[in-house]
């Protein structure tokens, strides 16, 4: 039980860092909570029901009207991935973390230099884990899309680096979807879930994106999604996952790169802050509930930054998913989509 309980201390620290102020707990898990205290209290009773106790938890508004469920299965929520909740349930209270406060054309050109980052800082690389080389840059063949990009999944499935620090019984993880996709959704890095079937965003967080690509109109199949990082970064603890390191990003990136040079989208969609920190530059990801809504631009395509899925999990407030939703609504005005009156209504 203390393993799990130092896991989740070092999720509610990461959170707090990431200026998250709160996070939706089940009641069962504040249960379970209180009776490991009071055991370690030696108190004998696991109940806590008294008003000063109660007062400690504040509760969390109900959700209202969804077009897309953030519901978490108990498995997953004891097995959280980075930046998804601790735990989560129908009923649930709030802990406030102390101390925190025009389309681009697509270009055509058979062949293409991916330049590698340069300068990447170790610090935050954890002493457990190998020192991470500077990419190398590389050169994309020539030829069709499909062909370009099988022969960059060759290269990602084959890179030494890659694999060194990949779990042996684990896969790395390469973008999906379609080639000739209008959106890349870019978002952090595997987590267990996703390390284990080799695609990006296939547990928690990914089935809720799949549910906001369907509230735009559009499936899975249509757009395209990765990740900066390939691999699920080390982590010492037994449970959640840790963020990428900016030397491990700065690896990955010509990785990425490539995908969105193959695919040629009219927009990327940054999910999260550890996206951000890997298209424009580690640190720019902070404040991200300031900068949420804002477009940029990586390698000259128009990029809005948004909440990632993971965030809707522990928030899973009406407020926060209208904020995300009308981040959606702005792609989809940039690419000149259809939007019924329902859908701009959504969590309004």
């Amino acid at each position: 039980m203390r393993n799990e309980l130092l896991a989740v201390v070092d999720e509610l620290k990461r959170l707090r860092e990431e200026g998250v102020s709160s996070v939706a707990v089940s009641e069962e898990a504040l249960t379970s909570l209180r009776q490991a205290v009071a055991a370690r209290r030696g108190q004998g009773s696991a109940s806590d029901s008294t008003p000063a106790a109660k007062e400690r938890f504040a509760p969390v508004p109900e959700p209202g009207e969804q077009a897309f469920s953030s519901g978490v299965t108990a498995p997953e929520a004891r097995r959280p991935d980075y930046r998804e909740p601790v735990d989560s349930g129908e009923r649930s209270s709030g802990i406030v973390l102390p101390g925190s406060a025009a389309p681009a054309a697509k270009k055509k050109a058979p062949e293409v230099k991916v330049a590698a980052a340069t300068g990447p800082s170790a610090a935050g690389l954890p002493d457990f884990v190998k020192p991470i080389p500077a990419p190398k840059p590389f050169t994309l063949p020539g030829g069709d899309k499909q062909s370009r990009w099988e022969w960059l999944r060759e290269r990602v499935m084959n890179d030494p680096v890659c694999l060194e620090h990949v779990k042996p019984d684990k896969k790395l993880v390469l973008g999906v979807g379609s080639l000739d996709a209008d959106i890349f959704f870019c978002g952090e890095a595997p987590g267990a879930d996703e390390e284990t079937q080799g695609e990006p965003f296939v547990g928690a967080a990914g089935q809720l994106l799949t549910k906001i690509i369907g509230a735009m109109g559009l499936k899975r199949e249509q757009v395209y999604i990765g990740n900066i990082m390939n691999w699920r970064p080390e982590h010492d603890k037994p449970f959640g996952n840790r963020k990428p390191a900016e030397v491990e990003m700065a690896y990955c990136l010509p990785h990425l790169k490539a995908q969105i040079e193959i695919v040629q989208p009219k927009v990327i969609v940054a999910l999260g802050a550890t996206a951000v920190d890997g298209l424009f530059g580690f640190g720019q990801g902070q404040g991200i509930r300031r900068k949420r809504g804002s477009w940029r631009e990586f390698e000259g395509i128009p990029t809005i930054i948004t909440f990632h899925p993971s965030y809707l999990l522990h928030q899973d407030s009406p407020q926060v998913k209208r904020q995300v939703w009308e981040d959606m609504l702005a792609v989809m005005e940039k690419l000149a989509m259809p939007i019924s009156d329902k859908q701009r209504g959504y969590f309004t």
